[in-house]
């Protein structure tokens, strides 16, 4: 009897819990918890029968020795590197994987990026025996590799501490008050802006929503303590409404209009910044471009980086601001 898709997505969960290695041995509540995050109605019933399905022999089931541990009132593995996911690919797949492979290696060029070839490559060699090199292929797409920033040696922390809702506590430098703090975030999202990474999260220091550039953050530690969550329509607004990742101080969304060259326009519309952005041309070749977004700092540094090909209308406050910025 063939196995449904939320059945599937349960098992996917449960795997994924117990063999978390920074958070081991999930509780019922928590994988319940974690599968009705994934839009998985489910219970403790279900839950057991699924163990249970996981247990059996392949190919009916993934023979995966899944035990209730009674001093750490969890469930695990009693082989740590066991896993379900065990794949058989085609050669077709085996080609599009290589393929994304050489795209991941030219466009990313971290550690990541490292770490998902390694992968991918034991993926493949669980498939195959032989690989034939052949002929080498010439490259055909290059892009600009920047060089690795500091603090993105705590990506992989800030994912798992993201993806498990683990609160995490590191000292903060700030490059603009030249100190440093003690930081505890509940971090929900790692962003990258211009090749910069940052992490997002809860701040208690702050009692509400911060980021902090990677670059300047020591000694992350994961706590465990309850973590804090932040309603995911709160998150997904926080960043709809911006170009950038540093608000101005007390600023609110508001209509944001410069004049632009005919030059600068061309890059405008080549590279809108905002979904919110309306253009509106003029005889002399001139523009008049319009955003509905909350003003950062790096929005104003775009435009001035356009030098006299971009002159900031309104708001007043905002002329002046960009006038003070350097």
């Amino acid at each position: 009897m063939p196995v449904n898709k939320n059945a599937l997505l349960r098992y996917s969960i449960i795997d994924r819990l117990v063999r978390n290695k920074y958070k081991p041995y999930p509780t019922m509540e928590e994988i319940i918890e974690a599968c009705l995050e994934q839009h998985s109605v489910t219970s403790s019933e279900t839950i057991q029968k699924d163990m249970n399905h996981m247990r059996r022999p392949r190919p009916i089931g993934y023979n995966a020795p899944i035990y209730f541990d009674r001093k750490f009132q969890g469930y695990a593995y009693s082989e740590p590197e066991f896993s379900i996911s065990s794949l058989a690919l085609s050669s077709e797949e085996v080609g599009a994987i290589r393929e994304t492979l050489d795209l991941v290696k030219m466009i990313s060029g971290t550690s990541m990026s490292e770490k998902f070839n390694s992968a991918m490559e034991k993926v493949l060699s669980i498939t195959f025996e032989d690989f034939p090199e052949g002929e080498k292929k010439q490259a055909i797409l290059q892009t600009m590799q920047p060089p690795k920033a500091r603090g993105f040696e705590y990506f992989e922390l800030f994912y798992s501490a993201c993806r498990e809702k683990i609160p995490v506590s590191f000292v903060h430098y700030s490059y603009k008050k030249r100190k440093f703090n003690s930081i505890i975030i509940h971090p929900f999202l790692i962003k990258e802006f211009e090749n910069k990474w940052y992490i997002v999260g809860y701040s208690e220091k702050h009692a509400s929503i911060r980021i902090f550039g990677m670059d300047r953050v020591y000694a992350p530690i994961l706590l465990d303590k309850p973590f804090i969550k932040v309603a995911n329509k709160k998150t997904d607004d926080y960043f709809h409404t911006m170009y950038g990742v540093f608000p101005i101080p007390k600023a609110k969304k508001q209509k944001i209009k410069i004049r632009v060259s005919s030059l600068a326009t061309n890059y405008f519309q080549a590279y809108p910044i905002h979904e919110s952005q309306k253009i509106i041309k003029f005889p002399d070749g001139f523009s008049n471009i319009t955003f509905q977004v909350v003003p950062t700092i790096e929005l104003v540094r775009l435009f001035l980086s356009h030098g006299k090909q971009v002159q900031v209308i309104e708001p007043e406050w905002l002329i002046d601001f960009s006038t003070k910025l350097f």
